[in-house]
């Protein structure tokens, strides 16, 4: 594998959710902090093998490593050639409160965190590496793919709600973007009790790795994703009277803070998913119970059916599947990517620019006469498909006054 790794950091979103930061106007000097993977190998740049990039978000407690086995992975099989497309940058992010993310904020963070910002840091990232390097484009040269888990898939989701022009599809793995009465109420008789067993101080290095590998729900990850994972989470630090311990970065309050804003941030996704309009490949694990049973057949009825780019249910996959069974992961989203590179060849040749070499005088009047002639299919980017919605906006009384 032949790729270069940086830890970068930059600016969070400034404008944020009341209670981000204790002090307001913190909120406009917060950091994000995430890995920096480019590959070293040349980009055949064809029309058949255009580069990809990819942006990777992680589920509530865990940090930005807890993809670089699967980032690693990807990579080979991209510079072996066993694949028709060229993985070229790759970006894993740490969330506010999470990682190097929270180390960098310390002080600064409040009791709230929703998801949907974290989306939009995800968009200043990408914003800044594309000002800063050029890289993460998505248009004719280049596209990006985000690949999210849980709360990290709620985030990608999101993002690709609110930017769509920055995504070419998203990889939504076990995305908690669902809720009910019913399931805020188990939920949060569950969370009480996950509160009690939560720690994140140790008097020695060893003890706070037997609580990952042996203790917490972590001792089923595949080794290198849990060594990859520790390795970046635990830190040594000193107590206010000069003694040693070691933490985790991802301290037991901010895991409290982002599981509190769940039924919240999904009752929030739950209207956005249909207006969502890039490809979504959603992934489960199919022995699943974090998620609602009915949570799966309702986000895929949610998704505009021309935007539900996959329905992969992993066999014998818990909620945790991208980091118990990462080589199963790494075939998904291997498939995923092999078919919108295929698709967006095909859909390449049948956009107005490339059609006509980017003649303006030309693209002005096969435009303008479409609109004229109300042929709205045929207008570029003009999307006939956002009218779906999955929901009953009007009750038959209501719809019977109108």
């Amino acid at each position: 594998m032949s790729f270069t790794l940086e830890k970068k950091q930059t600016r969070a979103h400034p404008n944020r959710a009341n209670g981000s930061t204790l002090i307001a106007k913190d909120a406009e000097e917060l950091t994000i902090v995430y890995n920096k993977f480019k590959s070293n190998r040349s980009s055949p740049r064809t029309e058949s093998q255009i580069p990809l990039n990819l942006v990777f978000t992680h589920g509530n407690g865990f940090n930005k490593s807890v993809w670089t086995y699967i980032i690693k992975q990807l990579y080979k099989s991209s510079q072996s050639h066993q694949v028709p497309w060229h993985l070229d940058t790759v970006l894993a992010i740490d969330a506010i409160g999470h990682g190097d993310s929270n180390l960098a904020n310390q002080g600064k963070l409040g009791c709230v965190y929703m998801w949907d910002d974290g989306s939009r840091d995800v968009l200043d990232v990408i914003k800044h590496e594309r000002e800063t390097t050029g890289d993460m484009q998505n248009n004719f040269e280049g596209r990006t793919i985000a690949v999210g888990h849980s709360m990290g898939g709620y985030i990608a989701l999101y993002a690709s709600y609110l930017e769509p022009t920055f995504f070419d599809a998203v990889v939504a793995i076990d995305p908690v973007i669902y809720r009910t009465d019913v399931s805020e109420e188990r939920y949060f008789n569950s969370l009480k009790k996950l509160s009690r067993l939560m720690k994140d101080t140790f008097n020695t290095e060893q003890e706070a790795r037997d609580y990952f590998e042996i203790h917490s729900f972590t001792k089923n990850f595949q080794s290198d994703v849990l060594q990859d994972y520790i390795t970046d989470e635990i830190y040594e630090t000193k107590t206010e009277d000069g003694k040693v311990v070691y933490k985790f970065k991802c301290s037991s309050l901010n895991q409290l803070v982002a599981y509190l804003s769940r039924n919240v941030c999904a009752a929030k996704g739950m209207l956005a998913l249909p207006s969502i309009s890039v490809p979504i490949f959603h992934v489960v694990g199919a022995a699943d119970i974090h998620n609602m049973r009915e949570a799966v057949p309702w986000i895929r009825k949610a998704i505009r059916p021309d935007m539900l780019a996959g329905a992969i249910n992993i066999e014998g996959g818990r909620h945790l599947v991208n980091s118990e069974q990462p080589d199963d992961v790494i075939k998904v989203i291997a498939e995923a990517l092999t078919k919108r590179n295929r698709e967006f060849n095909r859909e390449r040749s049948n956009i107005p620019e490339i059609a006509l070499n980017g003649e303006k005088k030309a693209l002005f009047e096969q435009q303008r006469r479409h609109v004229l002639n109300f042929e709205m299919d045929k207008v570029y980017g003009y999307d006939t498909g956002a009218k779906y919605t999955p929901f009953d906006l009007y009750s038959k009384s209501s719809s019977s006054k109108l």
